[in-house]
């Protein structure tokens, strides 16, 4: 059997019509040297991959236990491919992705980790503007930890080899874990720390599905601020001073944040936003305590290097 230039990770649980957008993205770009590892964690009928035709071969693995990164890191553990590109089950790829993948990949070599632009797609019937999104147009290149998180596990690409060096997606962290969210920016700190660069590529493009409500929104923002406080606090737990200045700068942000969406009359904004903070409290003071000692792996490259 062939070996393939690229294993493609998808992680889904319960939500078949989103997971079936996205692989016919993936199908319509018929890059032919690639696979498609469907991680999926759903309690109900599993996903069916369907036909691919002449794009990537899909291959199909039920994930007994929940959280995100468990089954990513089950992906990584089963990937047959040098170069790790991962999405989520309610993105569409653009048909040139897996192609500009391939070629930035070809140029980069081994010790460069890619991320890319991420736009939101036209809200679905009463839906509103999905979150996570980067529409910056300007190349950039990361090499040290800033004030934000640069690396969107939407839209990225690690090489196999240095992802499991690294010890893989921390499972405390992400959907499915009493954090849930978080698991990208922690793994990006790290590799970052760890003196791995990450490219920022923005004709590497990804759309993000515009189909939550109004409600299932605020309750994704809750979610989110509890896995950003819980990697703050977990990485502050362990000494990192870092962390703290990290959270009272993104304390600050979402106080202003909150202002402004109240000045502006933006009920939704401000409902996202209050429960952003107040997850954001709840999973710091929770970690920076405790630790949120459940990591998946013991070695890190920053301990390696």
């Amino acid at each position: 059997m062939r070996i393939p230039r690229i294993s493609v990770l998808i992680a889904t649980a319960d939500r078949p019509e989103l997971l079936a957008g996205c692989l016919r993205s993936l199908s319509a770009t018929r890059f032919g040297e690639a696979e498609v590892l469907i991680l999926d964690q759903s309690r109900n009928a599993p996903a069916s991959p369907g036909e691919h035709g002449d794009g990537p071969a899909f291959r199909y693995f039920h994930c007994a236990r929940r959280g995100k990164s468990a089954a990513l890191n089950l992906g990584v553990k089963e990937a047959r491919a040098p170069w790790l590109a991962f999405t989520d089950d309610d993105c569409r790829v653009a048909a040139d992705w897996l192609q500009v993948i391939d070629r930035t990949v070809r140029e980069s070599g081994t010790g460069c980790v890619l991320t890319g632009r991420v736009l939101a797609e036209t809200p679905e019937a009463e839906a509103v503007t999905a979150p996570s999104v980067r529409e910056n147009g300007q190349e950039t290149t990361y090499r040290s930890p800033t004030f934000r998180d640069v690396l969107f596990g939407n839209n990225m690409v690690i090489p196999a080899e240095l992802l499991r060096q690294a010890g893989g997606f921390d499972e405390g962290l992400g959907p499915g874990t009493a954090a849930p969210a978080a698991e990208d920016n922690d793994l990006g700190y790290r590799l970052l720390r760890a003196a791995v660069p990450i490219r920022y590529l923005p004709t590497m493009v990804v759309t993000h599905r515009s189909w939550r409500s109004g409600p299932d929104q605020v309750r994704l923002y809750r979610d989110y601020g509890v896995g950003q406080g819980t990697f703050y606090g977990k990485h502050l737990h362990r000494g990192d001073l870092h962390m703290a200045a990290r959270m009272a700068r993104n304390v600050w942000d979402t106080g202003r944040n909150l202002g402004g969406a109240i000045v502006l009359g933006r009920r939704q904004d401000m409902l996202s936003t209050w429960a952003f903070a107040r997850g954001l409290v709840r999973g710091f003071v929770h970690a920076a305590w405790s630790g949120n000692e459940r990591r998946a792996g013991v070695a890190t490259l920053m301990e390696e290097r």
